[in-house]
């Protein structure tokens, strides 16, 4: 699959220290870039807060169609009634710099990504706890008809918790912004998604449903309990074509069987394998109907 139809970043200038997006949003550093954008820290200059400022590439806004979508998924995003959805402050489209932004809260912490990598396999109880988190923010969108698409380790944010009594709180990156990006992919014919994560029907450029968003937790459920990606074509290094390939046409093994050929299957619990198989389905009426059936199955699967 080419670098352009994955969504890759194409052209997204450096926006410099000091500079004021949306009139209130001064640059103070650069955090990341991605497929989607540039994310920064800046100051909000009316409080004085610092803020994430994420700045997407403008071709998502290139046409009135679009930049009203981006209005409308900017502001259903920030209306799911979760506490584990990254809270979103303001967006809108800069004047100057014509390309649309988005404000969001501020995390202290790291992607679910990271810390698999530098932690390896966790503890099914540890599972459990983060799936809660995260299943609540899903079913919570898929409750008012909202999709995510895009759900990977990347988008799962372990931020440092700012109540009693608690760790670790789970943020769900990017709500709203997918659907954005699937809009301007879709018209360039180009499907969304990171390989890794992403569906059959998503590698057909089919529509997503909130069946699409199950078969990502199958896959985010076997990579943190084993610390490895499912796919066998994920051994090869930018093996993009591989792994659609492989999600398209080959059989979805049994997960203690996958997990066993990649040095991990003491990693999967007794009832994991039942509950996988289901969200990965290649049907996606035979999977989980939503995020909230997903969870009870998993705490079961994963209980004490």
């Amino acid at each position: 699959m080419p670098a352009r139809a994955m969504g890759e970043r194409r052209g997204l200038a450096e926006v410099p220290f000091g500079t004021v997006v949306g009139r209130d949003y001064m640059v103070v550093r650069s955090l990341r870039r991605g497929t989607m954008g540039a994310l920064y820290v800046a100051e909000q200059l009316s409080t004085a807060g610092l803020r994430a400022l994420k700045i997407l590439r403008r071709e998502y806004v290139s046409d009135e169609t679009l930049f009203k979508r981006f209005e409308r998924e900017a502001q259903m995003a920030a209306r799911i009634p979760s506490e584990h959805v990254t809270q979103i402050i303001a967006s809108g489209v800069d004047e100057k710099l014509q390309v649309p932004w988005i404000a969001m809260e501020l995390l202290d912490g790291q992607t679910l990504g990271d810390h698999v990598d530098e932690v390896g396999p966790m503890p099914k109880a540890v599972v459990r706890q983060i799936f809660e988190q995260l299943c609540h923010a899903i079913a919570a969108a898929h409750a008012l008809g909202i999709v995510h698409r895009d759900l990977k380790p990347a988008n799962i944010f372990l931020s440092q918790a700012r109540r009693v009594g608690a760790e670790k709180m789970v943020k769900v990156l990017d709500f709203g912004i997918a659907s954005i990006v699937a809009e301007t992919l879709t018209l360039q014919g180009a499907p969304l998604g990171t390989p890794n994560w992403m569906s059959p029907e998503q590698t057909r450029g089919e529509d997503a449903t909130t069946a699409t968003d199950v078969w990502a937790l199958g896959l985010i459920a076997f990579y943190m309990l084993t610390g490895r990606l499912f796919w066998r074509a994920c051994l090869t290094p930018n093996n993009d074509v591989g792994v659609m390939s492989e999600i398209r046409h080959e059989a979805v093994p049994i997960a203690s069987m996958r997990a066993l050929e990649l040095g991990a299957g003491e990693h999967i619990p007794r009832g994991f394998n039942e509950w996988f198989a289901q969200c990965v389905a290649r049907e996606p009426e035979e999977r989980f109907v939503n995020a909230t059936a997903a969870y009870a199955a998993l705490a079961q699967a994963l209980a004490p």
